[in-house]
């Protein structure tokens, strides 16, 4: 994996999550700021939010004669091929990149993910607010929240502080000292880092790296054969992480054994329509029954 790191953060003009109306860019190799970009972009959806423009001041109007996302892409997609990628919002944003890309037919670029959010959870656990007005206030860096570029740079902070914070060389050793996974993207593929909400489970959790379920994110649907907190037990055993919804982050969602096939191929498990949707979108996940679910918790990788 490359230690060639590209910190972004981008705002989006209204509700589309395709509408991206500006990017800021930093690049680091290793905790060195080695460039920076910015640009306005025009997206295809120039519908006014109003609650939006509170957060970024951006107007459609400002972006008539700006270029689109596929002409801006020409620019920055080396930033994006065969790096580490992050922000602090690594979830949304990328939902946001991905939703542009897939708008302009542009393939996913094969990157590695982080998010200096998740980290935070994990090098400062006892903070009440992880937002990155109060981290970067926290380091001493002033910057404009929710303007792009000067959120890129605030973010870029954050993660040189917390690289010598906890005293290693690069973003790998951190993630190794806390035993975080990257996340992944490449073509039609996408599985996520965790959720900054569930990361801290890392810091008290027996480290089975040898379990095939190993850092999984796993969720649970329908009528389980035993009680679910003892199913979230057993997962918590293997280092997986249970969770409560199914999202971005999910890697399993498991369907109880009673009446498992009115539940996969019915229409109103809402839980159920979410996964395939993402696994549609290239999310690897997979919808197991609970009795091979319970196979997996026994298989090593």
């Amino acid at each position: 994996m490359s230690e060639r790191i590209t910190v972004f953060d981008i705002e989006v003009l209204n509700q589309d999550p395709a509408s991206i109306c500006a990017i800021g860019i930093v690049e680091l190799a290793g905790t060195q700021v080695i460039s920076t970009y910015y640009s306005l972009i025009k997206p295809r959806n120039l519908s006014y939010d109003s609650y939006r423009y509170k957060v970024h001041q951006i107007k459609p109007k400002s972006l008539y004669k700006e270029r689109n996302f596929l002409e801006v892409w020409e620019d920055i997609k080396g930033y994006f091929e065969n790096t580490i990628v992050v922000s602090h919002d690594i979830q949304g944003d990328m939902m946001n990149l991905r939703a542009a890309c897939k708008q302009n037919k542009i393939p996913y670029p094969h990157l590695y993910m982080s998010c200096t959010n998740v980290l935070a959870h994990l090098v400062y656990p006892h903070l009440h607010k992880y937002n990155l007005k109060e981290l970067a206030k926290m380091i001493g860096f002033e910057f404009r929240a929710h303007q792009a570029l000067d959120d890129a740079k605030a973010c870029a902070q954050l993660l040189i502080e917390m690289i010598q914070h906890e005293h290693c060389e690069n973003i790998r050793e951190l993630h190794q000292q806390f035993h975080l996974e990257f996340g992944e993207m490449k073509d039609n593929y996408y599985r996520n880092i965790i959720s900054a909400e569930i990361a801290p489970q890392l810091l008290d959790m027996v480290q089975r790296e040898d379990a095939l379920l190993y850092h999984q994110s796993v969720c649970f649907t329908g009528k389980l054969s035993m009680p679910k907190e003892i199913l979230e037990e057993k997962t918590k055993q293997v280092s997986a992480l249970p969770s409560h919804q199914v999202s971005t982050q999910t890697n399993y969602l498991v369907i109880g054994k009673e009446g498992y096939h009115k539940v996969r191929f019915g229409k109103e498990n809402k839980k159920v329509k979410k996964a395939l949707q993402l696994m549609k979108q290239g999310q690897d996940l997979r919808i197991v029954h609970e009795s091979e679910y319970l196979k997996l918790l026994e298989t090593k990788k």
